[in-house]
């Protein structure tokens, strides 16, 4: 990881980017934002309210006029975004063309492929509430892909809904991403969904699963699943869990545990 020198300019209103979501308090810092997620920014970035930050609070008034020259030339917004980097001193010409070249692929990219590359990589940083937003508008959306790339979309927003405690919902996305895909190993994540979040029967899918679940590949899940949960039960959290309830030292204890449901609390809420 390396240091970013910026100008020494105080910015009084900074530039929000919703969809990271992040503030922008430089110029330096806007190069950069949009250099290393050109599939997050390629969508909205490209403004008026951008425009007016640049000129006015980064104090770049000719680089804005030559911005809103383009825009009014109908200027689509991908190369908005390379005008932008190729007129920062952050990046050399050599990194200018890498930008190019990805912003080149993205124009050539479907629009439900840009959303899920940007749905999946709101998962992996853990933005489950925004995952869940791009997988529902690319199943919305009026597409003739094959059933592959459907029940991918479906499969992970089973993923996603497990992630946020929704069972049934989690439930009936990995069932359609089956019916889309035939992939066994959806069946074997249902079954685990099912132990999970319903161990005592009480939401009765049971039969739903051991109907399409074929016996060998049962006896595998149960395998895989007892397996999982003993490596849980040896994992690095649950063990400091365990520690924290042997203190003997009660306000050491109560404060422990304090903390460790303010993390869990903020885990949480960084899903959104």
């Amino acid at each position: 990881m390396g240091l970013i020198l910026c100008e020494s300019l105080e910015v009084k209103n900074p530039f929000h980017i919703d969809v990271l979501p992040l503030d922008i308090y430089s110029f330096e810092e806007l190069c950069y934002v949009i250099f290393e997620n050109p599939i997050l920014v390629t969508e909205g970035i490209v403004s008026d309210a951008l425009v007016d930050f640049i000129g006015k609070d980064l104090k770049l008034p000719d680089l804005a006029e030559n911005l809103n020259r383009k825009i009014a030339n109908g200027v689509c917004d991908e190369d908005i975004l390379v005008y932008i980097i190729d007129s920062c001193d952050l990046y050399n010409n050599a990194e200018s063309i890498i930008f190019r070249n990805v912003i080149g692929k993205i124009k050539k990219m479907a629009v439900w492929e840009v959303g899920k590359q940007r749905a999946d990589y709101m998962f992996y940083i853990g933005k489950y509430d925004l995952a869940k937003k791009y997988y529902l508008e690319i199943i919305e959306m009026d597409t003739n892909v094959e059933n592959g790339f459907v029940g991918s979309i479906y499969h992970n927003l089973g993923v996603v809904y497990a992630n946020l405690f929704l069972y049934d919902e989690a439930y009936d996305a990995f069932k359609k991403a089956y019916e889309l895909t035939n992939d066994e190993v959806i069946l074997v994540e249902l079954y685990f969904l099912k132990r999970i979040f319903d161990p005592y029967d009480k939401l009765k899918k049971d039969e739903e699963i051991e109907a399409i679940l074929k016996s060998e590949l049962m006896v595998e899940a149960r395998k895989a699943f007892d397996i999982a949960v003993n490596g849980i039960r040896e994992g690095e959290r649950i063990k400091n869990l365990e520690a924290i309830f042997m203190l003997d030292d009660k306000e050491e204890k109560k404060k422990l545990i304090n903390e460790y449901i303010a993390k869990l609390k903020s885990d949480y809420r960084n899903m959104k």
